[in-house]
This record gives structure tokens, C-alpha cells and sequence, in this order.
């Protein structure tokens, strides 16, 4: 194994036990400073698994930046906008599971638009309910 001598090595010792090994080649960076930017990391890495996923981050063709430019911000505040509203109304779900909601949603109510009905709340609230309750099962 070869060992560079420019690298600084930090351990971490977590409450919940074990050990984790951190590396930077930063010298004069502290460990608490090695997690920190670890976390975050981590976490934009995560806004751009969501935004693939979830809002068509790579599904943009145009080769104009300005284009590109609004498509790539356009899916990424998608992606934020989602997380805060997961977080404020709907904890328990999953950003998937949140997607998937939206949309049936959506095409419910663009349906029902088309169709000029107008549909009786109550009585149609239980079959609303079994309806989005499909896609909970197939999550």
C-alpha cells in the first residue's frame, strides 16, 4: 500500500460506536471541519440524485446555455421546493412517494377538467383516497 505524505488522516469515534476515516489535503484543516464538508457534500450529492430522478434534470436536449441554464435551475429548485414541502406536510413520505402523489393529482385533476364533470366531494372522497393509496402500495 502506498502512502502519500501530503494527505492528512483524521478518525472519528460516533456515539453510536465504530470508526470512521476521513482524509483531506488540507494539513492545517481541522477534523471537525473534514466532517462538516463531508455532510455537505453529501448532501448536495443528494440534491442531484433527487433532481435526476425525480424532476428531469437529464432530460434537457437544448444546446443554447441560457437554456441549459434555466432547465438545470429549473429542476433543482424543483427538487428544493419538494424537500420543504415534504418536510412541512408531509414528513412521513418520501420524495418519491411525494412525486408520485403530485402527479396523480395532477392528471386527476386535468381529467376531470376535460371532462366538464363535477364531482361530488363526499361521495367521491373514500374512492379518492383508495385511488392515491395504489401508489403507496407499489412504493
Amino acid at each position: 500500500m502506498k502512502v502519500c505524505k501530503n494527505v492528512y488522516k483524521w478518525v472519528h469515534y460516533p456515539e453510536a460506536g465504530g470508526h470512521k476515516i476521513y482524509f483531506s489535503t488540507d494539513l492545517d484543516m481541522p477534523g471537525r471541519d473534514i466532517i462538516e464538508y463531508y455532510r455537505t457534500r453529501f448532501q448536495v450529492e443528494f440534491c442531484f440524485r433527487d433532481a435526476k430522478q425525480f424532476t428531469g434534470l437529464n432530460h434537457c436536449q437544448a444546446r443554447d446555455l441560457r437554456k441549459l441554464d434555466f432547465a438545470f435551475n429549473a429542476s433543482m429548485a424543483s427538487v428544493n421546493v419538494a424537500k420543504i414541502m415534504r418536510n412541512e406536510f408531509y414528513p412521513e413520505l418520501s420524495t418519491g412517494l411525494l412525486k408520485s402523489y403530485l402527479s396523480n393529482i395532477y392528471i386527476f385533476k386535468r381529467i376531470l377538467a376535460r371532462s366538464g364533470l363535477r364531482p361530488n366531494r363526499t361521495l367521491n372522497a373514500k374512492l379518492v383516497k383508495e385511488l392515491f393509496g395504489f401508489v403507496a402500495d407499489a412504493a
